[in-house]
């Protein structure tokens, strides 16, 4: 980590006094942290390996949860053999967030597992997770017995922090707990000549991560690392129906949290790196399913697992356990490859435009909003570095930021002041930022000067601000997140713009049109209706104009729509939700296509100057002047180069006016 390995690196928590300090009046309290019901489940994956699955099927509002499809949280459980106490033979994998309602300690005593564990290993560790680790703690003591604890050296770092701050949690892991750091190549002997070993691989957003590789069962313990946000049917472990049915959750895990640190994951996967041979002999229904991919299979005809320096024993995997979604086994090749991907994609990005996103978060809610933000700028296709200033000094800041075609600066208010590594970041970025496009977000527990700190600077700086500064009190909801997305959207918009990328204007298109290859004029004599798409989403709501509008079953009735991927509206068309497709009519189309094309900020309401009436399937707008309107709700999703391919099925509709509906014609096939 740029030699910065012997200082802590988590997020600093404040005190109450400095929180109040922070804006809240005396005596005010924060909003209660939600905790959300969960399906608990005990089940095998090897004859060694036994997963504590707790599932969640509730509307969980952060951006990862954006597909909808609840989620789980996922412990593991290592049989070991012990020959000095044969009674220990258990070691517990992952701890859960406090978010879920139910106490992993209590659910291992329930089991009989709980005297049985010798070790325990943190592949990663944040606030929420603390309150596990002090009731499993608290548990174990009762035995007299001290387990040893696993875990790398920034959460070792992060857990004697915390231990200064709560008496508890200092007194179990004095009494109960032996700490070790777990570096590179770090190895656990689990008896018969088996280990488990040890991966480095942090992040901006996590820089304790850690995966861990089980050479018996061949099992890679990937924390973080291919993850999905969904809820599986009870019983399920794996990824049945394979990565046609999985990879828009991994996809979408992706995007949101790992597509940020995109250099970092790239180092990650370079140690994660899978034994072709071994993989396809441990699943041999892989082989025929790989055929597409031989050619980069020769990439990773070696693994490296363990090593930063590329040297090691080969490890095969034939089952990956990430601490979030099914168990990944038959498609573990695949699921790497893609991975490779996607990251290597984010990386071309940033050589060719990226934003710098840095923030400093007290509880995680400035994070949120740095994620969101994120979010929005890689949907546009402008690639993004997310520094946590408390992670990173003033000379990491300075190179990214010069490197850079905008920055995103975000901030906590303590004391009614800014922290002091946001102010050192705010005098670099003022020195070298040169009036690049930026904005400013932050959140606050009552007064929120931060953010009007860090706006005024910028503004009498000269620097072009992108989008209206965020601010957010307490936790952002979901409305909240979504402006987060458009506001990274439109400073990505506006630095692709800047770079003449997506700059179109009417002379471009006629030239286009005339030097067009044979190709492009042809693919410009498709033509299809002119509709406006509306959706609703709790309180959030947006629309576009849409010509790519295609039937494309008869029973039951579906049609497609082609969505630009960096389209708000995107985020709202998840697979399950419902939406309005109005259907303009032939001479009445012009006021909507001008309202849509409008550029808005992403508080402002594009149905404003429209007459519109409520959907009451899906509440989303249709719009009055439409010569129909169909109500549908997306099946499906495709991945289609630069547009999301969307496949719904037509629930209901209805023809206003028996009138011709409007058509787009095009001149080129390589623009709207």
């Amino acid at each position: 980590h740029g030699g910065r390995g012997d200082r802590p690196v988590h997020n600093a928590i404040p005190s109450e006094q400095e929180l109040k300090a922070g804006g809240l009046p005396s005596g005010a309290k924060a909003p209660e942290k939600k905790v959300y019901p969960v399906r608990r489940e005990f089940l095998s994956i090897t004859p060694n390996v036994d997963l504590l699955r707790a599932t969640c099927i509730s509307r969980l509002p952060e951006i990862q949860f954006g597909q909808k499809k609840g989620t789980s949280t996922n412990s593991f459980l290592v049989r070991t053999k012990q020959l000095l106490n044969p009674t220990k033979d258990r070691v517990l994998i992952d701890l859960p967030s406090n978010s879920y309602d139910y106490d992993l300690a209590s659910w291992l005593s329930e089991l009989g597992m709980l005297s049985r564990l010798n070790a325990v290993i943190i592949t990663r560790l944040n606030p929420e997770r603390i309150p596990a680790l002090v009731s499993l703690l608290s548990e174990l003591s009762s035995t007299n017995e001290k387990v040893q604890l696993y875990m790398s050296k920034v959460a070792y770092q992060y857990v004697q922090e915390q231990g200064l701050k709560n008496k508890e949690l200092r007194r179990l892991l004095e009494q109960g707990a032996v700490l070790n750091i777990a570096g590179s190549g770090t190895t656990i002997n689990v008896g018969g000549g088996e280990v488990l070993t040890f991966v480095p691989i942090p992040t901006a957003r996590w820089p304790d991560l850690v995966a861990v590789h089980y050479s018996q069962d061949q099992v890679l313990f990937s924390s973080s690392f291919f993850a999905a946000h969904e809820a599986l049917e009870a019983g399920v472990c794996f990824d049945e129906g394979g990565w046609g049915e999985h990879s828009s959750a991994v996809r979408f895990y992706f995007d949101t949290m790992l597509a940020p640190a995109a250099r970092q994951v790239s180092k990650a996967l370079d140690r994660l790196k899978l034994n072709e041979a071994e993989v396809k002999a441990a699943n041999p229904a892989l082989d025929l399913m790989l055929g597409p991919v031989k050619g980069l299979l020769k990439e990773v005809n070696e693994a490296v697992l363990g090593a930063d320096d590329g040297v090691a024993e080969p490890l095969p995997v034939s089952y990956i356990a990430p601490i979030h979604g099914p168990i990944i086994r038959s498609s573990v090749m695949q699921t790497w490859l893609k991975y490779k991907e996607w990251t290597e994609e984010q990386v071309r990005l940033l050589d060719t435009s990226s934003v710098v996103v840095l923030y400093a978060s007290a509880y995680g809610n400035t994070a949120a909003l740095a994620q969101a933000i994120s979010r929005g700028i890689t949907k546009a296709g402008v690639g993004v570095i997310t520094l946590n200033l408390e992670q990173c000094g003033a000379e990491e800041v300075e190179e990214a930021v010069s490197k850079s075609q905008g920055f995103v600066i975000g901030s906590p208010t303590l004391g009614g002041h800014l922290p002091t590594q946001v102010q050192t970041a705010l005098g670099t970025v003022m020195r070298v930022g040169s009036q690049k496009p930026c904005g400013v977000f932050g959140s606050f527990g009552w007064s929120g000067e931060a953010v009007d700190i860090m706006e005024g600077k910028l503004k009498d700086a000269g620097f072009p601000l992108a989008f209206p500064s965020v601010r957010c009190k307490f936790k952002p909801d979901e409305d909240m997140l979504f402006r987060c997305e458009q506001s990274g959207t439109d400073l990505a918009q506006q630095i692709k713009k800047n770079l003449r990328v997506k700059e179109r204007g009417a002379a471009v298109k006629i030239a286009a049109a005339e030097n067009a290859s044979g190709m492009l004029l042809s693919v410009g004599r498709i033509i299809g209706s002119l509709c406006v798409l509306t959706a609703k989403d709790g309180d959030v709501e947006s629309g576009m104009l849409a010509s790519w509008v295609s039937q494309a079953s008869f029973d039951p009735p579906g049609l497609t729509v082609a969505v630009k991927k960096d389209r708000a509206i995107e985020s709202l068309l998840p697979i399950g939700n419902k939406f309005v497709l109005n259907v303009l009519a032939e001479g009445r189309d012009r006021k909507a296509m001008r309202e849509m094309v409008i550029p808005r900020g992403p508080s402002e309401d594009r149905f404003a100057n429209l007459e519109t009436e409520r959907s009451e399937i899906s509440g989303a707008r249709i719009l009055s002047d439409a010569a129909s309107y169909l109500e549908c709700e997306v099946s499906d999703r495709m991945e289609a180069g630069d547009h999301w391919l969307v496949y719904a099925t037509v629930l209901d509709g209805k023809v206003l006016d028996d009138v011709p509906a409007a058509v787009h014609f095009r001149k080129v096939g390589n623009s709207y």
